[in-house]
């Protein structure tokens, strides 16, 4: 059975420059702050704990809800994979180990994919790694073949940066078991190891809600404690997000 639930951000924590860096895009982080303040639907469950019954509701419909609400922003990829700098997208969920949504600058990433594959030292199946990614971002294409001259094969593109640029912004929506937090945050690390990722926006369940899902899951008083406990190892910038549920009359 379906019901509507009030999603809301209930507590939240900025590390590292997280919140300078967003709020010097007000409207990427209004879009978010939007994001998560909004009704969903959500499918009404069981829960057995220690052979107790409560009443529960399933992830996969709520990771869905908030899915659909950061679709309205058309800039927002989903299921982003990360590979010697470049960003992949795909539009189901099959990119194992990637990021469920991220902001980038696509003519950034697209230099960056012209320069592997056709730069100094380039793949080997360069075409078809090249002609993929473009059928998948035709609106890419105009800018893709001013990349491509023969002159210009065999050289690298320096890559350039504006003021206008959008943020590189990863993010995860996580309501799966607590020690898949390390992993998480072991992924960003890595990608930003070649990318100066700008924000972590990480989304998990605190309140009302974490006690809607199953037991032994990534909580914002959990995740919190990971970000104090090596504040110095994570470098990249985190907005934790913890977020709730009501019901509309509340």
């Amino acid at each position: 059975m379906s019901e509507e639930k009030n999603l809301f951000i209930s507590k939240q924590y900025f590390h590292h420059h997280a919140y300078e860096i967003l709020t010097a895009h007000k409207d990427v982080k209004a879009f978010l702050e939007n994001s998560f303040d909004a009704k969903i639907d959500l499918t009404e469950r069981v829960k057995f704990t220690k052979g107790r019954e409560s009443d529960a509701i399933k992830a996969d419909d709520l990771n869905k809800e908030i899915r659909r609400l950061l679709s309205y922003n058309k800039e927002f990829k989903f299921e982003v994979s990360e590979e010697m700098g470049v960003f992949y997208f795909s539009a189901s969920k099959s990119s194992i180990g990637g990021f469920d949504f991220a902001l980038i600058n696509h003519k950034v990433n697209l230099v960056k994919l012209r320069n592997i594959c056709f730069g100094e030292i380039h793949y080997s199946d360069n075409f078809k790694r090249w002609n993929k990614f473009l059928d998948k971002n035709p609106e890419l294409k105009e800018y893709a073949e001013y990349l491509i001259t023969s002159e210009n094969v065999g050289v690298n593109i320096p890559i350039k940066k504006d003021d206008f640029s959008p943020p590189l912004i990863v993010g995860e929506i996580q309501f799966g078991n607590w020690a898949l937090a390390y992993r998480d945050f072991f992924k960003v690390l890595k990608a930003n190891v070649q990318n100066s990722i700008d924000c972590l926006v990480y989304i998990v369940p605190t309140g009302k809600l974490e006690k809607s899902l199953s037991d032994g899951i990534v909580t914002f008083d959990k995740t919190l404690r990971i970000i104090q406990e090596f504040e110095k190892i994570i470098t990249v910038p985190v907005w934790l997000v913890g977020i709730d549920i009501k019901s509309p009359s509340h």
